[in-house]
């Protein structure tokens, strides 16, 4: 082959490269910028045409982390939990001394036991009414002889029937009265009961939060004030991805509310992962090399390993190594202007 045969194949060559790199872009076959793949429609579910963006510089940390207070004073009695525990919300974690209030208690469900019995017996009113029957029954026979035979009994005698019927209603009044105040004295022994009771819950400290337990700042034994944090909860059930982007990708602008998915491998099983999520933030600032930081939340789930090992009862955790793709949906024009520059590019690495 002489030497204009050899330049021409190589144009050739060159051509067909070209030709190649430009379809391989509008197709979706580029590996960290291209049209969203059939690959990322099936598994990530999140754009159904568009281009993404992957990033490897990204730092799974805890969306939240709370200082779990005490609300009481006193001696921590047990500890529940200990450091990297996975805990969730409602779990106990610690719990004071309780045993003085338990004694009060006892006492307090005893008088509210007693001030119910009270407000319950109705055999004081029923006495009282019986009483006023009697009375009334005694005073009506007497009038009724009073009637038939004027002067048969004095009236001083009269009188005093009528003064026992009036004395036998006030008796019942004053013995419904009684009923009444029995039974407010059940509501106030409740109140004090219900008193104890939350100033026992108040011992007891349960995780606010599905979460992981990062410090337990007290043992067994040792004392505690109202306030003073007891132990740091980190949030499981969502997670913030902190990534660098490159400014030649995407700008800040264009991250803005994106969906993204964070992808990972299970290094003991060798399972691949991914889950979803949204852009939250974007820094303002741009650091060296024309990157920026990208936060976004992804919503954590449970594995479906064994639900004894605490340790799978999530599917990522903080500090897992991972790579978080952005996606620009098709709708969106920045799309078709992404593919012109690749294309572009493309060319003019080849020499076009």
């Amino acid at each position: 082959m002489n030497r204009n045969e050899t330049m021409i194949a190589s144009k050739s060559l060159r051509s067909l490269l070209s030709a190649f790199v430009a379809a391989s872009l509008l197709t979706g076959t580029s590996a960290r910028v291209g049209v969203a793949s059939e690959l990322d429609n099936r598994v990530d579910g999140l754009v159904s045409d568009g281009y993404t963006v992957e990033v490897d510089e990204c730092l799974v940390r805890f969306a939240k982390e709370i200082q779990v207070p005490a609300l009481a004073t006193g001696r921590v009695d047990q500890v529940m939990v200990q450091k990297n525990d996975f805990v969730e919300t409602g779990s106990p974690l610690a719990r004071l001394d309780d045993r003085a209030l338990l004694i009060r208690r006892r006492t307090a469900q005893l008088r509210v036991t007693s001030a119910r019995e009270q407000s319950s017996d109705e055999v004081e009113i029923k006495y009282a009414e019986v009483a006023l029957a009697e009375a009334q029954a005694e005073l009506d026979n007497s009038r009724s002889i009073q009637n038939d035979v004027r002067g048969a009994i004095p009236l001083t005698q009269m009188r005093r029937m009528r003064l026992a019927v009036e004395r036998g209603e006030l008796e019942v009044t004053q013995a419904k009265k009684r009923k009444l105040r029995a039974e407010l004295e059940v509501q106030l022994r409740e109140a004090d009961l219900s008193e104890i009771d939350d100033a026992i819950g108040h011992l007891h400290t349960d995780s606010p939060i599905d979460g992981i337990v990062l410090e337990i700042t007290r043992a067994a034994g040792e004392w505690i004030e109202t306030g003073e944090t007891i132990a740091q909860i980190g949030k499981i059930d969502r997670l913030h991805v902190h990534a660098l982007v490159r400014g030649d990708k995407l700008s800040p602008t264009q991250c803005r509310d994106l969906p993204v998915s964070v992808h990972w491998t299970d290094p003991s099983n060798g399972k691949n992962h991914s889950l979803r999520g949204h852009v939250l933030s974007v820094d303002p600032q741009t650091l060296p090399g024309g990157r920026f930081r990208v936060h976004a939340e992804i919503k954590n789930t449970r594995s479906s390993g064994s639900a004894s090992d605490q340790h799978q009862s999530w599917l990522l955790t903080p500090g897992t190594p991972v790579s978080m793709k952005l996606y620009v949906p098709a709708s969106d024009p920045r799309s078709d202007t992404r593919q012109r520059e690749e294309v572009s590019q493309s060319q003019i690495r080849l020499g076009r």
